[in-house]
């Protein structure tokens, strides 16, 4: 199954260290790597299938899991971005025949990645070890719930849920997020959590013990486990 319009389309892991990044997940999850192109991007594959990739870090610290959105007009999707207040941090730029990117960042400093697909529709979303599994959104709703209507057409329910056109794209929690470099928590589908959770810890991934169930990679990448 591919990604729909609104939905989180793509994740990727932009790294200084990509291969002690891709040896850690390739080990963990089962993914095959693709060697690298001319910017050092490299597409990892699960039975074949893009799941997500690893690039050179463009951010100084910790490196940090990237979400992005998918549209199905980057300018305009860009436009309602600015128009509810947001800024614009990359302008949207074409990666090849791949499809176009760009970044905004909401009000309150919630960073989005918006992907308009040509040929690479997106991460492979399937309940199999390794697969995204969703997304988790650290933020005060009460601040960030309008940015997210007006700019996605993301409704923030009580329940936790983040839905667009009747579909759960996201979930949220409330908290600060200092003890991460990035709002956005990914989380993966796995056979046995406690099982792959143990694996990760034998790889070197270390726990977050103020955020249970979270994950630290090797390289200092923060995400979670969930079970099919």
């Amino acid at each position: 199954m591919t990604p729909t319009v609104g939905g989180v389309c793509w994740i990727d892991l932009g790294v200084a260290d990509i291969d002690t990044a891709t040896a850690f997940y390739r080990r963990l999850f089962g993914w095959t790597v693709a060697d690298p192109d001319d910017t050092g991007y490299r597409i990892a594959l699960l039975h074949g299938h893009p799941v997500a990739a690893f690039g050179p870090a463009e951010d100084p610290g910790p490196p940090y899991w990237t979400v992005y959105v998918e549209t199905g007009d980057i300018t305009a999707g860009v436009a309602a971005a600015e128009a509810a207040g947001g800024t614009v941090v990359a302008a949207p730029e074409a990666a090849g025949d791949a499809g176009v990117a760009a970044i905004v960042r909401s009000p309150h400093g919630i960073p989005i990645s918006l992907w308009q697909p040509g040929n690479h529709l997106g991460t492979y979303l399937a309940r199999e070890h390794g697969a995204l599994a969703g997304v988790d959104l650290r933020m005060d709703p009460e601040k960030s719930a309008p940015f997210l209507r007006l700019a996605f057409g993301w409704q923030v329910h009580p329940d936790s849920t983040i839905v667009h056109s009747a579909r759960i794209v996201a979930t949220w929690s409330a908290g600060p997020t200092a003890l991460r470099p990035t709002p956005w928590l990914v989380r993966f589908h796995v056979t046995d959590v406690p099982a792959t959770r143990d694996r990760a810890l034998e790889l070197g991934a270390t726990p977050v013990l103020e955020e249970p169930g979270t994950l630290i990679d090797p390289t200092g990448a923060a995400f979670a486990l969930t079970a099919i």
